[in-house]
């Protein structure tokens, strides 16, 4: 779907990764070989999703972390803006789901920028404490939740470009359960 869809470099490498983690989905100590038959036992898939996932949501917060443009609010502000005044001229105008947003904290102002400070220090919260709480049996179901929340509100406001990304990571998180 992505190779067809948008292309997304980010999307199509997780999806080359997520892809030859199952591809090798048997018990561990025994190495990558193809079987035909359906199992159990897919340890080595399990952990390796749970890698790349982690490092995905390291990373993407790590760049977050070290932009004083993003921790500020304003590089979220901005790009709001941009989308809210452009969309109409846009081709896909209808995709984004959030209208309320674009006719609410769209502006420039202070408070606007304010708020989205506050997301973007959730977001970065978020992304750091997902991975071991998703390992965490007790705190799986909060972190699943947290999770499918904050995907749902990057495809509500980037749809087009995020809806196969989000999509993968939410898959990845039944290899965390696991």
């Amino acid at each position: 779907m992505e190779l067809l869809y948008l292309k997304s470099p980010n999307a199509v490498r997780y999806t080359l990764l997520t892809g030859s983690s199952l591809l090798l989905a048997q018990d561990l100590g025994h190495g990558p070989l193809v079987e035909h038959g359906s199992s159990t036992a897919n340890t080595w898939a399990q952990c390796l999703l749970v890698l790349i996932t982690t490092d995905l949501y390291w990373n993407s917060a790590w760049q977050k972390l070290r932009s004083p443009q993003f921790r500020s609010g304003r590089y979220l502000a901005q790009w709001i803006h941009t989308y809210a005044q452009i969309r109409n001229q846009l081709p896909y105008q209808r995709q984004y789901a959030v209208p309320f947003v674009y006719r609410n904290a769209a502006n420039l102002t202070t408070h606007d920028v304010h708020l989205w400070r506050v997301v973007a220090a959730i977001v970065i919260t978020t992304e750091i404490a997902l991975p071991p709480a998703l390992l965490i049996p007790q705190t799986m179901p909060y972190a699943a939740v947290a999770g499918i929340t904050m995907h749902a509100a990057f495809t509500c406001l980037k749809p087009r470009q995020l809806i196969t990304f989000s999509d993968l990571t939410l898959g990845t998180y039944i290899a965390f359960a696991s």
